[in-house]
């Protein structure tokens, strides 16, 4: 955390808030877990976690001289870079694993030999299974790696701040577009070699 009574910048407000509330989980985990002998109910887990983050909350607050709806304001924010490092390196595998599943399909069924309505209705399948894929894999993905980062394997309500639950809806449509330009690109590489061996026949 920074120096008490330090004014904190928005980047360094933000991972004072998440170490606290990963500390506050940590504490619910040990004192009134599922799996330990003062467990009573998801209520008293809850509470026994609101409170104890509230008071960190609040010991932030005063350090750095904002008030405590600031600090709690300032969970998720900030977060861009970490998010891009997190999904980049997924998006790119995806973009090749969708290029190279294109080849295969054009491959399989090349318009030169059964028209080009086979292929784009199974361009059409095979994106509606990858994006499916690529929504599911890569909200796993981002929950086993901000897991990693954040030092705890109980992610509890934080996955729903992963961009992959808060954006299910268009990262599965950029998920579509991805494959559908990728199959476009395979496409016009097909219709490219085709017409060579006739255009070097004149």
């Amino acid at each position: 955390m920074e120096t008490a009574n330090r004014p904190a910048g928005a980047r360094h407000l933000s991972a004072d808030a998440e170490f606290a509330e990963d500390l506050a989980i940590r504490y619910a985990d040990s004192h009134h877990g599922l799996r330990t002998p003062y467990y009573v109910s998801g209520e008293a887990y809850d509470a026994a976690r609101d409170r104890c983050m509230a008071a960190l909350f609040e010991q932030i607050a005063k350090e750095h001289g904002v008030p405590p709806a600031k600090v709690f304001g300032s969970l998720g924010r900030d977060r861009a870079q970490i998010d891009i490092a997190v999904n980049l390196p997924f998006a790119l595998v995806y973009g090749f694993v969708a290029a190279a599943a294109a080849r295969m399909m054009w491959r399989r069924y090349p318009p030169a030999e059964h028209s080009w309505i086979p292929g784009v209705i199974m361009a059409l399948f095979l994106s509606l299974v990858f994006a499916a894929g690529c929504t599911m894999f890569g909200e796993l993905w981002s929950w086993v790696v901000e897991s990693y980062r954040v030092g705890n394997d109980h992610m509890s309500y934080r996955a729903q701040r992963l961009p992959w639950a808060r954006h299910r809806a268009g990262l599965f449509a950029g998920a579509l577009i991805v494959f559908w330009v990728a199959a476009a690109a395979g496409a016009r590489k097909m219709k490219t070699n085709h017409s060579m061996p006739a255009d070097r026949a004149h």
